[in-house]
C-alpha cells in the first residue's frame, strides 16, 4: 500500500506556521510523508526595495524544523510522539497557486493543510489568491486552517467533532466519506447536517418566524429518510443528523459556534437549483468566514480517488 503524502506548503507567515499543527498530527495518525513545500515568486521580488529581498530559505526552513522538535518534544503541544518523514521542497513560478497545483499532482499528494491569512515575507497565501485557487484546482482534499482559537491545541491533538454538511449530492456523500474515515481515524464525534434554503409558501407570510418544520410538519422525516437512502450503507450508528432551514453558510456557521464543532469537512461543488455548495458560493464563503478549520473535499475523477 502506498505511503500517503501530506503537502504542508508554507510562505513562513505565522499563519502558514499555525498550520505547522495539524498537518504534523494528521502526518503522524495517517503514518504520512510531510512534505513542506515554498513557492518562489519572482514578481514579488523587488531590487529597488531591500524589504522585497527574498529570505534566505535555509535559515527559514531550519527554523520551521526547530519548530517541528519543539512541538514533538514539548508535552503540552498536541503532537504525539513518533517520527514523521520530513521533506522540504522549494519551487519557482510565477504563480505559487499554479505551481502547488502542478506539485499535487504530479506528487499524487492525498490531503494539503495551508492556512487562509498568511501574510509572511512574500505575502503569498492570502485568501482570494493562492489558497483560493488550491481550494478550485486541487484533486486533493484542502485542510484550510484559520487565525483565531484552534481546538486541536485544546484537545491535544484531537478533532472531538467533525461537522459534515451535505446536500445529497454525488459530491456530497464523497466528502461525507472523508469525514466518516476521519471521525473513526480520531474516534470523534460525527455531526451530519443538511440545511436547505425554503421557499416560504403562503403559510409561511402569515407566521410571524416561521420554522421548516412549522411549514412542513413532514419535512423531518422525509428528511432522515431521503438521508439514510443517499448514505445508509456507509453512514457509522454513531452519526448525529441535524437539519436546519436558512441561508446555509450562515446556518452551518452558527451550529458550529454554539456547538463546540472543531472540523468541517465539506464538498467543493454540490447539486441543486442555488448550486450552494459550488466555491464561489457556500463552501468559499465558509472558508472565510468559518472559526475553525475546514476540510474541502474535491469531487474525484476516477484517476484520483478518495480516501
Amino acid at each position: 500500500m502506498k505511503k500517503m503524502r501530506f503537502l504542508f506548503p508554507t510562505d513562513f507567515s505565522s499563519a502558514s506556521s499555525k498550520a505547522l499543527d495539524h498537518a504534523l498530527v494528521l502526518a503522524h495518525k495517517y503514518d504520512a510523508e510531510l512534505i513542506m513545500l515554498h513557492v518562489e515568486v519572482p514578481h514579488a521580488h523587488d531590487p529597488n526595495n531591500p524589504l522585497k529581498e527574498f529570505p534566505d530559505l535555509d535559515e527559514l526552513f531550519a527554523f520551521i524544523r526547530q519548530q517541528v522538535e519543539g512541538r514533538v518534544e514539548d508535552d503540552d503541544l498536541p503532537v504525539i510522539k513518533g517520527t514523521t518523514p520530513i521533506r522540504e521542497e522549494v519551487r519557482r513560478n510565477i504563480s505559487d497557486a499554479n505551481e502547488i497545483l502542478d506539485f499535487i499532482e504530479q506528487e499524487k499528494i492525498d490531503l494539503v493543510i495551508m492556512g487562509t491569512h498568511g501574510r509572511g515575507v512574500l505575502k503569498q497565501f492570502v485568501l482570494g489568491s493562492t489558497t483560493e485557487k488550491v481550494v478550485r484546482g486541487s484533486l486533493a482534499p484542502v485542510l484550510t486552517i484559520h487565525k483565531g482559537e484552534d481546538l486541536l491545541i485544546t484537545n491535544q491533538g484531537n478533532y472531538k467533532r467533525i461537522l459534515a454538511p451535505v446536500d445529497f449530492s454525488d459530491a456530497s456523500r464523497e466528502s461525507l466519506q472523508l469525514a466518516i474515515n476521519l471521525s473513526k481515524k480520531f474516534s470523534s464525534e460525527l455531526i451530519v447536517i443538511h440545511v436547505f434554503e425554503p421557499v416560504l409558501s403562503s403559510p409561511g407570510f402569515f407566521s410571524e418566524k416561521p420554522t421548516a418544520a412549522e411549514i412542513d410538519p413532514d419535512l423531518t422525516k422525509r428528511s432522515e429518510e431521503a438521508l439514510h437512502h443517499f448514505a445508509g450503507d456507509i453512514l457509522p450508528d454513531y452519526a448525529q443528523f441535524k437539519l436546519r432551514s436558512g441561508q446555509v453558510q450562515r446556518q452551518l456557521t452558527d451550529f458550529v459556534n454554539k456547538n463546540e464543532v472543531d472540523l468541517i469537512v465539506i464538498a467543493n461543488q454540490g447539486w441543486n437549483a442555488m448550486d450552494r455548495f459550488l466555491i464561489g458560493g457556500t463552501t468559499e464563503k465558509l472558508i472565510r468566514n468559518s472559526p475553525v478549520p475546514v476540510m474541502v473535499k474535491p469531487f474525484a475523477p476516477e484517476e484520483h480517488p478518495p480516501w
